[in-house]
């Protein structure tokens, strides 16, 4: 017969072990619901990081569009296919070693046989258990202006005396050409350089009414005077605004090439010439026609040189002049009255190596102010010595001195631009280096952002191919 007391103990035995079932259970779950957890956040991690691959890729095909280079980008033609390329990075036997023994790969597919250039990524990442995970993404682009950032450099853009300053206008804001003058100035400004040095920006005592951008991360990379200023009007001395101020700004600077047309014309000199002239032959393309001249040099040193494209007379014309001399100085505007003269909705593009000089009150593409020079879109300055040129014979040297006037778009990406005295400069200016001294204003005009003159193409959007329909219409292309 059993003992009460024997009783109790098997009740306490059962509960015990009922006890302990359930701590087993309830531990197992937990430990179930961490490892799920864990398995998540890994997936989450590595689906991150599959998509910093895909970034990866775009940009790489991005690089070579712009540049025309694919096979020093790691790409390769693909074959069958005029115009389309394929690579694979870091390489087809290489991977990305990512953390936790996780390995990951990108494939790239680019297709610029069309208007727009196309391209798809798609990147593998590999788990430690034979997993993976596959990300894809599809990137649209559009032509990229060189001038939608007012004053550029690769290196420093350093101000001088009190009185320099840089704002901004909008000459065409609703098709009806605006000049610049300060009833419709704005604090829009844009001021940037993609070098890392401390002082890449040295703002001094100017007024910079907008906005700074540099390469580096440290606020040290712009400096400000005590009376200078970076900011909307307003801005107190000695002030930059944060909200006004960006890191880690970066674009590109391609040399530029000098055109080779089917048909041009040789000129012994431009001064005082109305182009085109009658019977000089034009180039026609898309509808439009453009005249092509070769010059030695452009000199427009006498007090009444000129230089006009266009005439009130004439239909809309386009000319484009390139200077054959690349030492020297290959564009001169030196007299008190000389300068280029563009009729409205007319255009001039000169593209030279040498060094520009405009001194004294030389004037190109304008009047004797601000208020009466033309568009600055009508008037394109390249400088196209090459960067290979500018490390054994120096940068060319854009200098606009006196009470110059240059109303224009310059992208000299391998050229010294100096903008000193009471000289104006409207439109935007892309240079190695600027800098501007004494009474010299820089006013950059808002409808450059959207110009396309230049051949490069910038992310427009990108999107995600999420489903196995999106992804199938370009299974062929990635199959390699």
């Amino acid at each position: 017969m059993n003992s009460p007391l024997k009783s109790k103990r098997g009740s306490l035995l059962i509960v015990a072990m009922l006890l302990s079932a359930l701590v087993v259970i309830f531990l197992g779950s937990y430990l179930r619901l961490g490892v799920t957890a864990l398995t998540l956040s890994n997936r989450s991690f590595y689906s991150n990081a599959a998509m910093n691959l895909v970034d990866t890729g775009l940009e790489q095909a991005l690089w070579s569009i712009n540049n025309s280079n694919w096979a020093g980008a790691g790409f390769a033609g693909r074959a069958g296919h005029s115009g389309q390329y394929q690579g694979t990075f870091p390489s087809n036997t290489t991977y990305y070693n990512l953390s936790g023994q996780v390995q990951g790969q990108v494939k790239v597919w680019a297709d610029t046989s069309g208007a727009i250039p196309q391209v798809v990524a798609e990147a593998i990442v590999t788990l430690p258990n034979g997993g993976q995970i596959i990300k894809e993404a599809e990137m649209f682009l559009q032509h990229r202006s060189y001038f939608s950032n007012g004053l550029v450099a690769k290196n420093s853009i350093t101000f001088h005396g009190n009185n320099a300053s840089v704002d901004s206008w909008n000459s065409d804001p609703s098709g009806t050409i605006v000049p610049y003058s300060s009833t419709v100035a704005h604090d829009l400004g844009q001021v940037g350089s993609i070098s890392v040095q401390t002082d890449s920006i040295s703002v001094s005592n100017a007024d910079i009414y907008g906005y700074a951008a540099v390469g580096g991360s440290a606020s040290s990379d712009i400096q400000v005077g005590p009376q200078g200023r970076v900011g909307p009007y307003g801005t107190g001395n000695g002030v930059i605004d944060p909200t006004r101020v960006t890191y880690d700004f970066t674009t590109n600077f391609p040399d530029v090439s000098t055109p080779t047309p089917s048909a041009y014309t040789t000129l012994s000199s431009v001064t005082n010439l109305v182009l085109p002239r009658a019977g000089d032959p034009g180039v026609t393309a898309n509808g439009k026609t453009t005249y092509y001249y070769e010059v030695s040099a452009i000199n427009l040193t006498g007090n009444t040189d000129t230089l006009t494209i266009g005439a009130s007379s004439t239909a809309d014309v386009n000319v484009v002049i390139i200077t054959t001399n690349t030492t020297g100085t290959t564009v001169n505007a030196t007299g008190n009255h000389s300068g280029i003269a563009i009729a409205t909705g007319s255009t001039l593009a000169i593209y030279t190596a040498g060094n520009v000089s405009i001194t004294g009150d030389g004037i190109l593409n304008g009047g004797s102010s601000t208020s009466s020079a033309n568009q600055p879109a009508a008037f394109e300055l390249y400088g196209t010595r090459s960067a290979a040129t500018a490390q054994t014979s120096g940068e060319q040297a854009i200098d606009i001195k006196g009470n110059g006037y240059l109303s224009s778009v310059v992208y000299t990406p391998n050229g010294d631009v100096t903008i000193d005295g009471n000289g104006d400069v409207l439109g935007s200016v892309v240079g190695n280096s600027i800098s501007l001294t004494g009474n010299a204003a820089f006013h950059y005009d808002e409808s450059l952002s959207s110009n396309n003159s230049s051949n490069l193409w910038s992310l427009s959007k990108w999107h995600e191919l999420y489903t196995a329909g999106d992804r199938s219409s370009y299974t062929a292309m990635l199959n390699f």
